[in-house]
């Protein structure tokens, strides 16, 4: 038995289905399945039963599950320590961004990070800020770029950055940045949403309750790719901060106005149970470096700087 197979383990522990584990592992689903079955073997006991969909645990799997937690966590947090005494970054670091940042920054900054500590893996996800957050909170990254609208508990929170959101229209709409529009004619346009209770669904519908409205979107859908898309396509106006359309509004693929009072906050979120790795810690600085040029050069439109002291604030 090994930390690496425990890992596995609670890795089917928590997801109940050996894809999905083997997609968090970071594994083929015949290595995590084979190593599963060794450590059985070890063991003298099946830890799971196969279901049609996925796998529940065995009363030997439950009351391994609840002691290996326990040790991964003491290895994480001595891995941590001696990490984050280093002085020049090894090992892996893990990032969780939300997808709105894909394009201005999560990919640049993880370029020059590369290219800066070659020695260092960097691992990668992208999401809604939603799912971003639960990345951390589970010990699924190291670092997370999310929206100021989730919930901290737990977590450690620096403010980075705020922008505008903006109404994305087509182009042939004629929206200008220089011109913002009011909350009230958002709902003048067939408005395509997040669902509820995504953090950007929530602006849009307080910015339309400030204005006495209600949505009704006639389409509700879970990513900005597609958002653009049938927007551009003519099938209504969307919402988005700046950082999810600059590239389509670069190239003149739509058009947008800032929508007045409607601004969204971006943050880096760490685990307030988890010391920083070198590596993070260097990641985080070339995060704060890069959002600063790109505010103060202009080519973050609409953003303004929320760069905090280097202390962490924890907050609800």
């Amino acid at each position: 038995m090994d930390v690496r197979q425990l890992e596995y383990f609670v890795h089917v522990a928590n997801t109940l289905n050996i894809t999905h584990a083997a997609m968090r592992a970071h594994v083929s689903q015949p290595a995590l399945s084979r190593q599963i079955r060794l450590l059985e073997q070890e063991l003298g006991t099946r830890l799971f039963k196969r279901k049609a969909r996925g796998v529940v645990l065995t009363e030997a799997g439950q009351r391994l599950v609840d002691r290996t937690r326990v040790l991964l966590a003491s290895v994480g947090r001595i891995k941590s320590e001696i990490m984050s005494a280093a002085d020049e970054p090894v090992g892996i670091v893990r990032l969780a961004a939300s997808n709105s940042l894909s394009a201005i920054l999560t990919a640049p900054v993880v370029a020059r990070f590369r290219k800066a500590y070659p020695q260092v893996s960097v691992h990668v996800t992208e999401n809604t800020s939603m799912i971003v957050r639960e990345a951390i909170v589970n010990d699924g990254a190291d670092l997370a770029l999310l929206s100021d609208r989730e919930s901290f508990t737990t977590l450690s929170k620096m403010p980075l950055a705020t922008e505008n959101l903006l109404l994305i229209a087509p182009r042939e709409a004629g929206l200008e940045l220089s011109r913002p529009v009011s909350g009230k004619s958002l709902t003048g346009h067939n408005l395509i949403l997040t669902p509820f209770p995504n953090g950007l669904r929530r602006a849009v519908d307080e910015i339309l309750v400030r204005a006495g409205r209600v949505a009704e979107p006639k389409m509700e859908v879970d990513t900005n790719f597609l958002m653009t898309n049938l927007t551009r396509a003519g099938a209504g106006y969307c919402v988005l901060p700046y950082s999810g359309a600059h590239e389509l509004l670069a190239r003149g693929d739509v058009s947008a106005a800032p929508i007045r009072n409607g601004r969204w906050g971006w943050v880096i979120a760490t685990s307030r149970e988890r010391a920083l790795s070198t590596a993070a810690r260097k990641l985080i600085d070339m995060i704060q470096d890069h959002t600063r040029l790109l505010i103060e050069s202009g080519a973050w439109k609409t953003a303004k700087l929320d760069l905090a002291p280097a202390t962490r604030r924890a907050e609800e």
